[in-house]
Parts: C-alpha cells; sequence; structure tokens
C-alpha cells in the first residue's frame, strides 16, 4: 500500500484491519512507518458502526468478489491493544495507545464544559470522591471551581487533595467516567490512563475561589498533607503573579519593600513587569532604581530567588492584613 494512497483512504483502510482479523492486521501494520500505524490505529479507534453497504463500496476498491457481511464497529481497545503489541511490542505500543485514548478522554470530558456547572455537579454528585476529582481535573478551571462551590462544602479540602495528588487515572475507572459521559453525550468509546498535573489544576481551581473559601480549603488540605500545601501555595504565590496586580497594590508593596531588596528581585525580571513597576514611580525614583538594577552587575541565581520570596511574602502579609487586594488570576476587568 502506497503512503499516497494510505493518506487519501485512511478510514477505508482501517475498515479493511478491522476485517482482516488481528493476526493478519498485525502483519499489515508492521509494514508500516510510525505515523502511518498513528493515523490509522486513530481512525481505527474512532469508526461509527458502519453499514453493510458501506462496507461493501470499501471492499470493492480491493477486491472484486466481495460479498457483504456484517457491520464493524469502531476498533476496542483491547483488540488494538493487542493488534498493537503483535506489531510493535508491548513498549512501543503503549505509549501510542495512551496517547490515542488519553486525548478522547480529555476532549470527551472538556465537551462537558458546554453543560451548566448545576448539571455537572449533579451528574457526579453521587460518585466516589475520586470520580469526582477526576472530573474537576479535566475541566477548565473556571468551570471547575463553579463545580465545586455546588459539592457539599465539607468535601471540598478531600476533593482538591485528591486533584493534587492525580499523576494517572487507571483504565478501569476509564470506563465509568465514559458511562457517566456518556449520559449527557453519545459519544461512546473505551479510555486508557494518561497524565496529568494535578497541582497545576487544584492551584489555578483556589485561586478562583472566595478568599474565604479558599483559606479554608488550604487549612483542611493542610490537615491532610502539609507538604503539599506547600507546593500548592508555592505556586499560588509565586514571582510572576505579580504582573497580575493592580498599580495601586505594586505601589504600596513597593513603598513597603526594602529597596535593596526590590533591586535584586527585579534581576532578570519581564519586561511587563519591569514596566509596571517603573509606572507606579515617580520618574526620579524609576530612574534611581534603573541605576540600582544596573549596578548590581551580576548577581547569584539564590540571592534573586530569596529576595523575590521575600517580596511575595511581604505581598501576602499586605494582602491578609486588608491593606492592599490580591489578584492570584488573571481577570477580565471593565473601565
Amino acid at each position: 500500500m502506497q503512503t499516497v494512497e494510505l493518506n487519501a483512504g485512511i478510514e477505508h483502510a482501517a475498515i479493511l484491519l478491522l476485517s482482516m482479523g488481528e493476526e493478519a492486521a498485525a502483519n499489515v501494520l508492521k509494514q508500516l512507518d510510525r505515523e502511518q500505524v498513528r493515523q490509522l490505529t486513530m481512525a481505527m479507534a474512532s469508526l461509527p458502526a458502519l453499514k453493510n453497504d458501506e462496507v461493501s463500496q470499501v471492499y470493492g476498491r480491493f477486491f472484486n468478489d466481495f460479498k457483504s457481511e456484517s457491520g464493524i464497529s469502531g476498533a476496542s481497545r483491547a483488540y488494538l491493544e493487542r493488534t498493537l503489541n503483535k506489531a510493535l511490542g508491548r513498549s512501543l505500543s503503549q505509549p501510542l495507545l495512551n496517547s490515542i485514548y488519553g486525548d478522547t478522554l480529555k476532549q470527551n470530558l472538556q465537551s462537558l464544559q458546554w453543560l451548566e456547572p448545576a448539571k455537572i455537579a449533579e451528574l457526579i454528585s453521587s460518585e466516589h470522591p475520586q470520580m469526582q476529582a477526576v472530573f474537576l481535573a479535566y475541566l477548565d478551571p473556571e468551570i471547575a471551581s463553579e463545580v465545586l462551590m455546588r459539592l457539599p462544602e465539607d468535601s471540598m479540602d478531600d476533593l482538591l487533595y485528591r486533584v493534587a495528588n492525580l499523576s494517572e487515572i487507571h483504565p478501569s475507572m476509564m470506563e465509568e467516567v465514559q458511562v457517566l459521559i456518556n449520559r449527557f453525550l453519545d459519544q461512546p468509546t473505551h479510555q486508557n490512563s494518561t497524565p496529568i498535573d494535578g497541582t497545576d489544576q487544584a492551584t489555578a481551581i483556589i485561586n478562583r475561589l472566595q478568599p474565604a473559601q479558599s483559606m479554608k480549603v488550604l487549612k483542611g488540605l493542610k490537615e491532610h498533607d502539609p507538604e503539599l500545601v506547600e507546593r500548592l501555595e508555592s505556586k499560588m504565590y509565586n514571582f510572576s503573579i505579580l504582573e497580575q496586580q493592580s498599580e495601586e497594590t505594586l505601589e504600596r508593596l513597593i513603598q513597603d519593600i526594602d529597596q535593596d531588596t526590590l533591586a535584586i528581585a527585579l534581576k532578570g525580571a519581564s519586561p511587563e513587569l519591569m514596566d509596571k513597576v517603573f509606572a507606579t514611580m515617580p520618574k526620579r525614583a524609576a530612574q534611581y532604581l534603573r541605576e540600582a538594577i544596573e549596578g548590581k552587575g551580576r548577581v547569584r541565581i539564590s540571592a534573586v530567588e530569596e529576595a523575590r520570596k521575600e517580596m511575595v511574602a511581604l505581598l501576602r502579609q499586605l494582602s491578609e492584613s486588608g491593606d492592599v487586594e490580591l489578584q492570584l488570576f488573571s481577570e477580565p476587568v471593565m473601565e
């Protein structure tokens, strides 16, 4: 089979492979390069149920004596796994399957975001907390935070603990996830585990909660796992959030921070942050700060990081005392 022919009729090729059985299909796949195998496998996994006349049209291109047979459905994960293991070996087939089914899982779950958060919360409210955590992990943080707020308040810390500790999702749970999705979506498929950074998602969700709720959740999480809270807070309160602060907040921070510490912290900072900082200062003071930064010359990275931590710690202190309004994520504003 030529590459051009395969690309032009990838779906037809997938139908043929599905109908010829695992052994024969594996022998065909052995003759193809990696990209062709990837395309064919994705096509085999996503084929809908086919009618006899559709299958007959495909076979008519290859065999004049083809006789119609029962319709062919998309390949199950088990079929593809056995076939690819024979063609490529397990070490090569598993990453390919993870990619295909992991991407499908993400697409199916993200399609739920067209539903009202209240509907999603209703969908998962009676499920095991680990299942609820999987849904929260794959939803957009905006939607996930709204769903979380519609679940029992006393379960928030436990759910976010589970989200933050997700590293992969077991195939057995994938089937259960799909059953729930199928209640709202007509997209049946089988899934495989897929990697996910739960701490990033948990941080994004917490940042979008009301301040009192986020503090309560962090307190609850700290009882479960103090080290986890440290990781979450290091992502919530990092130097990059200074770019999201208002001019009033930055102005107060710059007034209170030691100027030598400020000059060190701004070493290597982004042009956007530098511009925002200078914009809060009188021209003469801004010029002095520029000269102080340049006058520092080469500074150890550890010293810069320490100065930045001190600056962020002061920002948190000012926020907790109510002196400034802390913005933890980029939010649209109206003039």
